[in-house]
């Protein structure tokens, strides 16, 4: 895998006005917008639109693009993992009507602020048809229970019918077998469709040439009430693990605070670039099972122990994936015992099986007509 930190020229003659919508569900989405928004912002005027905890990540980022605090779909989660797509499901008709008034606040923003070119990472109603419009997302189908599982068709349908709304739409994964998505970012009824372009993984932290003296990094991530319960969990059992370990509960929006527990770091958040040396230091890695997670955690070679959130299915499918493969060790948060996992993580070696690159932000702004 190679990362590809190539500079893209430009001039103010051909500077854009670029609208970059984030989803605010956990913060993968805001992660892996990073390099985009990165390189975007060298030779364009960004203009990011996203909300809660994501928004607050990518000000922290991007201190001199002007944001926009742009609700999405105010999606409440389950405190009972078994009963969340039930509770999603339950919310439709209200995500539907935002997803109305989303466009129509977009088109608002457009005229507003002259927006030129519109990327939306898994916003739907974020587009013009006025303008050149681009979306991101890595589930062209919709993970359902097992029980549902006939009714996913009717998520790519979904799909086929809103994103016909956008000229390209960037699945950030490898294409062909040897990929990470699985049936989420490869379902049969896309494999010919033009518009689908494979751009490989995406992540915003960069490996470091530093001595591993962390035994094990604790990320806490994803949406509330499960991040909660994960940190409870995480603290309850951190005293036991031999070592030194270090825990960052992902909470953007606070002032940074670092505290300890018997030898132990506890840490409110991490900026990037801190948080690729930390990643680097440690000799596992410990996180939710996002998709986002998963490309970064690919990105550092390192193994990994994967704790997919209850009730998600797209992190169930894509743990128990990664587990089957031998790639990484998975368990469900109902049975963790860090001490016990951690062990089993270390044990299972990374295995390099990608061959793409990661990070081609340049195929993706070639594709967007943004190379000069």
């Amino acid at each position: 895998m190679l990362f590809n930190g190539t500079s893209l020229a430009g001039n103010d003659s051909e500077k854009k006005r670029i609208l970059v919508a984030v989803l605010n569900w956990g913060l993968g989405h805001a992660t892996r917008t990073i390099p985009i928004i990165r390189e975007l912002s060298r030779n364009h005027s960004v203009l990011i639109a996203s909300t809660g905890r994501s928004l607050a990540l990518l000000r922290q980022e991007f201190p001199s693009c002007e944001t926009l605090d742009f609700p999405d779909y105010s999606v409440r989660y389950s405190r009972n993992g078994k009963c969340l797509i039930i509770y999603l499901l339950i919310q439709l008709p209200k995500i539907l009507v935002l997803l109305f008034l989303e466009h129509i606040r977009t088109l608002k923003i457009v005229k507003k602020h002259s927006v030129e070119i519109i990327f939306s990472d898994n916003r739907y109603g974020v587009y013009s048809k006025r303008i050149p419009c681009f979306f991101m997302t890595h589930q062209l189908r919709f993970r359902l229970p097992e029980s549902l599982r006939k009714f996913e068709i009717i998520s790519v349908w979904f799909n086929r019918l809103m994103l016909r709304n956008f000229k390209t739409v960037f699945v950030p994964d490898f294409p062909g077998d040897k990929n990470l998505s699985g049936q989420l970012g490869h379902p049969e009824v896309f494999s010919k469709s033009e518009k689908i372009r494979y751009i490989g993984p995406l992540s915003s932290l960069v490996p470091k040439k530093v001595r591993q003296t962390i035994d094990a990094l604790i990320l806490i991530s994803g949406p509330e009430p499960q991040r909660s319960s994960l940190e409870k969990l995480i603290l309850k059992q951190i005293e036991d693990i031999p070592g030194h370990c270090v825990v960052v509960l992902g909470k953007p929006e606070m002032k940074q605070t670092v505290t300890s527990l018997r030898g132990h770091e506890i840490i409110s958040h991490l900026d990037r670039n801190t948080l690729s040396k930390y990643m680097s230091r440690a000799d596992v890695i410990v996180s939710r099972a996002g998709y986002s997670t998963i490309m970064e955690v690919i990105s550092f070679k390192k193994p990994a122990l994967f704790i997919p959130t209850p009730g998600q299915t797209e992190q169930e499918y894509l743990a128990g994936r990664l587990n089957g493969s031998g790639l990484f060790y998975c368990v469900t948060q109902d049975k963790i015992d860090l001490v016990h996992d951690i062990k089993k993580a270390k044990e299972v070696s990374f295995k390099e099986v990608f061959t793409g690159q990661i990070n081609d932000v340049a195929q993706i702004l070639s594709m967007m007509g943004l190379v000069v």
